[in-house]
């Protein structure tokens, strides 16, 4: 009989468990999920964040927004205001305004970084144009899914758009053999975004452009092609279907020495006037070697080592050359490039 009352007691408890566990689903439920965050310059030195936020029953998307003299201020005024919890879990794009990149992405990607509740994994573009218009784009569509089959290689991905992760992002400020190159965006007139190629990235500064064509080289010169294609001149259109580019690198006197050989193995599209393999092999290696060497050029002048080549140097440098790579060594690199096109077959074309 005296261990009745403890018994109740126990009960008792467990009932209140049971009860806080319902009421935690509740607030689970009332949560809001934005899949694409966007930051840009505000007024008087402050900035401005978004979120943008999927409606799954109407396929439509709800906009927050808020300005504060630093990112994490308006991101809590964001979650004040909110009638609902704000949760940053599901986020999976990263937007910075071309203005903001210009200057600086490092209060953006630092901000991310030190967040524990935002994936490093998650994407990371520059937007040019009208960034708070693309922020309050209204087309009914599921943006989450727009975000993710825009850059996602199972789906609408090419190597016309570079892929750069937030944590990428991060590590580029700080290699001092290699930059990165950020996809470059704009409100799209029936989708969301379209490519406008890609931004050549100092470290943390956004200091050129690179075209879609560009893009294409500068992917293929990592490994990435699947999908890529390349139209000629003659009217016919290869796909990339194997790429290769081996490296050796030697340090002569006072300068940097690289040869590099790209090979490519592709298949005919589409075509007209019956070129003939060779004919297309010929004219295909001749358009990648201009435009790669246009694209080195450029990068040299810009002092940003997006391919990497750095890197093939690290065990030949000392401290102080590797510290002055970008801005001493690489605008003086040599290099030696040759294009080797292989055309398989034809594919479906008679």
């Amino acid at each position: 009989m005296k261990y009745k009352p403890l018994i109740a007691f126990i009960l008792l408890c467990c009932s209140f468990a049971v009860l806080g566990g319902c009421w935690n689903n509740k607030d689970i439920n009332k949560r809001m999920l934005p899949v694409i965050m966007g930051i840009t310059e505000g007024k008087e030195g402050n900035v401005q964040v978004f979120l943008r936020i999927p409606n799954q029953q109407n396929n439509s998307t709800r906009t927050l927004q808020a300005e504060a003299k630093s990112i994490d201020k308006a991101v809590d005024m964001l979650r004040t205001h909110a009638e609902e919890s704000v949760d940053l879990l599901h986020l999976k794009l990263l937007l910075i305004s071309e203005n903001t990149a210009r200057k600086s992405i490092k209060d953006a990607i630092e901000f991310v970084i030190r967040s524990r509740e935002i994936s490093p994994k998650a994407l990371v573009a520059i937007v040019s144009g009208d960034f708070s218009q693309l922020m309050h784009d209204k087309k009914k569509v599921n943006i989450g899914l727009s975000a993710y089959d825009f850059f996602g290689k199972e789906s609408g991905w090419t190597p016309n758009i570079s892929i750069i992760h937030i944590w990428e992002a991060y590590r580029g400020m700080y290699v001092q053999t290699e930059d990165t190159a950020i996809p470059l965006i704009a409100k799209g007139a029936t989708t969301p975004f379209m490519s406008l190629g890609s931004a050549i990235m100092n470290r943390d500064r956004m200091v050129g452009k690179m075209s879609i064509e560009e893009t294409l080289i500068y992917n293929l010169y990592q490994g990435q092609y699947s999908g890529g294609t390349v139209e000629l001149m003659n009217n016919a259109t290869v796909m990339i279907d194997s790429a290769r580019v081996h490296n050796e690198a030697s340090w002569s006197g006072s300068i940097p020495n690289i040869k590099s050989h790209m090979k490519l193995i592709g298949v005919i599209e589409e075509e007209e006037g019956n070129p003939t393999n060779a004919e297309v092999e010929k004219e295909l290696e001749a358009l990648m070697l201009k435009r790669y060497s246009n694209l080195l050029s450029r990068l040299q002048a810009h002092k940003s080592d997006i391919l990497g080549l750095g890197q093939y140097y690290r065990n030949q440098m000392t401290e102080n050359q590797s510290e002055n790579w970008k801005t001493v060594w690489f605008p003086k690199l040599k290099q030696e490039f040759t294009v080797n096109v292989i055309i398989r077959d034809s594919g479906d074309i008679k």
